[in-house]
């Protein structure tokens, strides 16, 4: 028992510290991302989001032929080989030179699909990114497997600083979408660059373990052809139903209404080799899940009720009065994201067990689903009708996801409620406050009034929730936990809250 309690809280310290650094490389890219969608967002229109967000859909959709997920394999196989990285690299750059070659004949053909010929250039620039990508170095994929993840906030700041550098004077000259696939260009080159810098591994051209990676990377193949549905299928259906100027309203709503996936994919990505360690003990592996859960489901629910109880002060305050119409659009795609964050660790844990054709089941019934909903919502609602159909879909998923999770881990329903019910709690009583204090948005007021008002209603929601949830914990009587790692990482940090930590008696 105590070596069992000693490995679990030793892959769950490695898991917590690659979190952090994950986290704040994933924070200052998202501050990042986040300045420059504001800025794009007054130079740019709609209609160039649209165009941009269509050319990543099909981009992404020719990416699929080169996403066995060779990287995953190197992780998962803890005792993989220099020629392993070789034959991975030398995969990599043959699909991607195939990639290549692919979009730059199917561009006329998808830009006719889609209703809009200013595809054909944009795609077939695009086309350059492919074969940039192709020969970087394979082994960045260290960073994540051997949790040096300092290194790569290293790494991945510099890459997302040089996009910002070129996107931004591009779009004040440009005034034109044409600015942000500059920025991509040149975040390509930057991660080319960086990956041979950083990482002394140098690949050469071989195939010795093509078999024994494509036996693994088979079934990540199936998975990220279906995911890349489930992601971007709304962009060609609204594309076809409401046009180029309704997928950026979509897009502009992701970016801001799906903050919380960005954030909450740093843990879940640290957490996979944590659960790839522990993967021979389903006991071990499914206390380890638990606990990145409680943490993910506190950032999930102060985060998407947050944005869900704020959006009608965000949105006009940060973007401007023409994307006030995406309010509704940002609330319910908040919520649908904590939803999808659950799908992810789902996903994450079935794959360490090895059981991938699990993950691949629950991936298509999700795609079924999401197909009937939005055949369902989107003649009714308009672009509105994507939000419901993902909420309704990630809904109904998670409960097959659960059933296949008690099957493979025994994870039992009383501890699922016990991971929720305290931070649902705590989102529920921040929701009453914020919008019983801040219901309408001071249209009229001069810029730094409002900002002052959005601030504020931060402020206030985030005292409110953590307040609560940590009221809820004390009657538990300050169980182990993500509340009470919180509590351990603000003491080391500041000094404070001491008196919270096991061994003290609280005072009055």
């Amino acid at each position: 028992m105590g070596e069992s309690t000693h490995t679990r809280r030793g892959v769950g310290k490695s898991i917590a510290k690659g979190a952090v650094w994950t986290m704040s490389i994933r924070l200052v890219s998202r501050s990042i991302s986040v300045v420059s969608t504001l800025i794009l967002a007054r130079l740019l229109t709609p209609s160039d989001f649209g165009i941009y967000a269509l050319a990543m859909s099909v981009y992404a959709f020719v990416e699929l032929i080169r996403a066995f997920g060779f990287g995953t394999a190197l992780i998962q196989n803890q005792d993989a080989t220099d020629l392993h990285y070789h034959t991975a690299w030398t995969l990599h750059f043959l699909f991607s030179l195939v990639s290549s070659c692919l979009l730059y004949l199917f561009a006329p053909l998808a830009a006719e699909l889609l209703k809009e010929p200013g595809l054909v250039s944009v795609l077939r620039f695009m086309c350059l990114l492919f074969l940039i990508d192709g020969v970087k170095n394979v082994a960045i994929i260290n960073f994540q497997k051997h949790m040096t993840f300092d290194r790569e906030f290293r790494f991945q700041l510099s890459i997302k600083l040089t996009g910002f550098f070129v996107a931004i004077p591009l779009a004040f000259i440009l005034r034109s979408y044409w600015a942000m696939l500059y920025g991509l260009l040149s975040t390509s080159l930057m991660l080319v660059l960086l990956s041979y810098v950083m990482q002394p591994f140098r690949p050469r051209f071989r195939l010795d373990f093509w078999r024994e990676l494509f036996s693994f990377s088979a079934w990540l193949q199936v998975n990220n052809i279906l995911n890349f549905f489930n992601r971007h299928i709304e962009n060609f259906m609204v594309s076809r139903v409401a046009g180029v100027s309704a997928v950026g309203s979509l897009s502009m709503s992701k970016e801001t209404g799906q903050l919380l996936r960005e954030l909450a994919e740093p843990i879940n990505r640290a957490a996979f080799p944590g659960y790839s360690r522990v993967n021979k003990d389903p006991a071990r592996l499914l206390n380890v899940f638990c606990d990145v859960m409680g943490a993910l489901m506190i950032l999930g629910f102060v985060m998407a009720v947050g944005i869900f109880s704020v959006a009608h002060l965000l949105v006009p305050t940060l973007l401007g009065a023409k994307w006030l119409h995406i309010v509704p659009l940002v609330q319910w795609l908040a919520l649908a994201t904590l939803l999808m964050i659950m799908m992810s660790s789902t996903n994450n844990v079935l794959i360490a067990l090895g059981r991938i054709r699990w993950a691949t089941s629950i991936i298509v019934v999700r795609l079924t689903l999401m197909v009937i909903f939005l055949n369902l919502f989107l003649p009714i609602y308009g672009v509105l009708g994507v939000a419901y159909a993902t909420f309704a879909t990630l809904s109904l998923v998670l409960v097959v996801a659960y059933m296949v999770l008690r099957r493979n881990m025994a994870l039992g329903l009383r501890r699922v409620v016990y991971i929720l019910y305290k931070p649902g709690l705590a989102a529920l009583a921040m929701f009453l406050l914020v919008n019983g204090m801040f219901p309408t948005h001071w249209a009229a007021e001069p810029m730094p009034w409002q900002l002052a008002q959005l601030f504020a209603a931060v402020a206030v929601g985030g005292i409110c929730f953590f307040l609560v949830l940590g009221f809820l914990w004390l009657l538990e009587s300050r169980p182990e936990g993500p509340e009470l790692q919180l509590v351990r990482l603000v003491h080391a940090r500041t000094g404070l809250l001491r008196v919270l930590l096991p061994g003290d008696s609280p005072r009055g």
